[in-house]
C-alpha cells in the first residue's frame, strides 16, 4: 500500500520488482487515514493470512515463517520489534530498551490483550466477519482494531523469533512526535470505549516501561548517561501530562496528525 508517498516509493518498488523478476507483488495506491489505506490493502488482499508491516521498517529474511508457525493456535500473531539504529544517541538507546522490555512483557504473557500493526499476522476470517480499521481515527487504529477483537474473544499468539527493526526517533522533535503520537491514540481509544482497561494502558505507557528502562540505565556507572536519561524520563513524564490535560490537543483528536520533517 502507497499512501500517497512523496519519496519515489512506487518508482523504487517497481524497480526492484523488474530487477529480481517479482511477480506476485501488487502496488495499489491510496490516501487517507492509515485505517482507511490498511481496509483496502485487506480487500484486495486474495490470502487466507494479512501480514502488516510499516515503511519504516524492516523484516528478518525468517520473518513471515516464524509468524506462520502459530496460525494453527492462534487468529492474531504479534512478532518482536527491534532497534534499526540502538547506539545513535541516548534518545535511540532509551527507545531500544523500551522494545526488549516489551519483549520479555509479551514472552510472559499468557492473556495477551491487544497489539500493533508494526508487526501482525491476522486471519483473513476476522475481515471476512466484519472487522475493520476505523477510518476514522488519524492515529491508533490498529490499537482499537486488536483490542475490538480481543474484546470479541480473538486469541492473540507471539512469537519472538518473528523479528522486524525500526527505525527509532534520534532527536528531541521526533521524539516528542512519537510519545505525543502514543499518548494520543490510547485517548482515542480510551474515548471510544470508555473502560478501565484503556485507562490503565495510558498510565502503563508513561510510567512501566519509564521505570523498567531506568531502573536498567541506573546500573551503569555513566554519570553523563544517569543525568541524560533523568532529563529524558522528566520530559516524557511532563508532555504526557501536557498531552493529557490540553484541553486544545482533545478537541482536535480527530484531526491529522502530521509527522514532523
Amino acid at each position: 500500500m502507497d499512501n500517497k508517498s512523496k519519496d519515489n516509493t512506487i518508482d523504487k518498488i517497481n524497480s526492484i520488482k523488474e530487477k529480481y523478476k517479482i511477480k506476485n507483488l501488487k502496488i495499489i495506491s491510496s490516501a487517507g487515514k492509515l485505517g482507511k489505506v490498511r481496509n483496502m490493502g485487506i480487500v484486495n488482499s486474495s490470502g487466507q493470512w494479512i501480514a502488516f508491516i510499516d515503511a519504516d521498517e524492516i523484516a528478518n529474511p525468517n520473518w513471515l515463517n516464524e509468524l506462520m508457525k502459530k496460525t494453527k493456535f492462534y487468529d492474531l500473531i504479534l512478532g518482536s520489534i527491534n532497534s534499526l539504529n540502538p547506539n545513535y544517541n541516548f534518545i535511540t538507546k532509551f527507545f531500544d530498551l523500551m522494545y526488549h522490555e516489551s519483549i520479555e512483557y509479551l514472552k510472559n504473557k499468557k492473556d495477551i490483550t491487544g497489539g500493533g500493526t508494526g508487526n501482525l499476522l491476522v486471519n483473513k476470517k476476522i475481515f471476512e466477519n466484519g472487522f475493520y480499521f476505523d477510518s476514522n481515527f488519524p492515529t491508533a487504529e490498529d490499537g482499537d482494531f486488536c483490542y475490538r477483537l480481543y474484546k470479541r474473544g480473538y486469541k492473540f499468539g507471539y512469537n519472538e523469533k518473528a523479528i522486524i527493526f525500526h527505525k527509532m526517533p534520534d532527536n528531541m522533535n521526533h521524539f516528542f512526535f512519537f510519545w505525543k503520537k502514543m499518548i494520543l491514540g490510547d485517548l482515542l481509544v480510551f474515548k471510544k470505549h470508555h473502560d478501565f482497561y484503556t485507562l490503565l494502558r495510558i498510565i502503563f505507557n508513561i510510567f512501566y516501561f519509564i521505570s523498567l528502562n531506568y531502573f536498567k540505565i541506573y546500573k551503569k556507572n555513566n554519570i553523563i548517561s544517569k543525568l541524560q536519561f533523568l532529563l529524558l524520563g522528566l520530559t516524557i513524564f511532563l508532555h504526557s501530562l501536557y498531552v493529557i490535560f490540553n484541553p486544545l490537543i482533545l478537541l482536535n483528536l480527530k484531526n491529522k496528525i502530521s509527522r514532523p520533517k
